[in-house]
């Protein structure tokens, strides 16, 4: 019971605790959401929610309205000075390890920042700092959140494809950040507080390359994964393709059997019929041979 009860915690399965305020750390419902939302008393994630100011033409475009290069290059020029001052402020408080911004509209989402540190203790000295200011005029609204892996967050449909939800959507559409820009301010905060590099067992940095090696190895394991359940299903469609077959051979057979048998019985029928004339026959063959031999002993 144990068992079947972590399996499905925070999936659409559990009908107690909110799936979405435990992969997003946000909920369209609320406080009026009929299912447990566990708020968290420690995390390495924050939640800034609606900080980041977006202008009508981040909107534009997350709302797939009609743009062009023009309209595009000013969103992303807003939004890379919003990323490297929001993040080498954030730094002063700890290492960071991810800082996203979403690009979803509804309402519970507009404009959240999540900001991932390496420590709790850096999230907590965050959240601790952050509680009472202001930023671009508005309170800054910041509390610990369930998001520890922004993969898992994410909407895989925007990030492969195209969501059909559009930016209503209630996983996380993230706005692209170039890797220029995040190597970039990576290295500044480096720069800035030498220390972190000495926090971890290598560095801040070798950490981050070493979890990305992993996230590789777990990436690639899926794949294998993937390959493997293929080659099943493909197993399983070629032996339910030989099952039919050889189920519908026996039909062909039982036809075939079926059809012999009422040939046969035809010809035995056929037979039967002829069986009386054949015996009528005799008998007028017997009967004119008798009259012949008696005309022959009678002359």
């Amino acid at each position: 019971m144990a068992e079947q009860l972590a399996r499905i915690f925070g999936t659409e399965e559990d009908r107690v605790n909110c799936p979405f305020y435990f992969k997003i750390g946000a909920c369209r419902n609320g406080d009026q959401c009929n299912r447990l939302h566990n708020r968290p008393t420690m995390s390495q994630t924050l939640l800034l929610s609606h900080m980041y100011p977006n202008t009508p033409e981040s909107l534009a475009l997350a709302n797939d309205e009609p743009w062009d290069d023009d309209m595009y290059d000013r969103a992303q020029q807003h939004l890379e000075a919003f990323y490297v001052e929001v993040f080498l402020e954030l730094a002063n408080y700890g290492e960071i390890e991810d800082l996203v911004v979403v690009d979803n509209l509804c309402d519970h989402m507009i404009g959240n920042v999540y900001v991932k540190y390496y420590h709790e203790e850096d999230a907590e000295r965050a959240l601790m700092k952050l509680t009472g200011r202001f930023y671009s005029g508005k309170l800054i609204q910041a509390e610990y959140t369930t998001v520890s892996d922004f993969r898992e967050a994410r909407c895989r449909a925007f990030h492969e494809t195209r969501c059909n939800r559009g930016a209503y959507c209630n996983f996380m559409h993230i706005k692209h950040i170039p890797r220029a820009i995040k190597r970039r301010v990576v290295r500044e905060m480096y720069d800035d507080h030498p220390e972190y590099l000495g926090q971890t067992s290598g560095g801040g940095r070798r950490k981050e390359k070493e979890k990305e090696k992993e996230k590789e190895r777990e990436r690639e394991k899926e794949k294998a994964r993937e390959k493997e359940k293929e080659r099943e299903r493909e197993k399983a469609a070629k032996e339910k393709a030989r099952q039919k077959e050889k189920d519908r051979e026996k039909e062909r057979a039982k036809e075939k059997a079926k059809e012999k048998a009422q040939e046969k019985a035809r010809e035995k029928a056929k037979e039967e019929k002829r069986k009386p004339a054949k015996a009528e026959q005799k008998k007028r063959a017997a009967s004119s041979s008798s009259s012949s031999s008696s005309s022959s002993e009678s002359s």
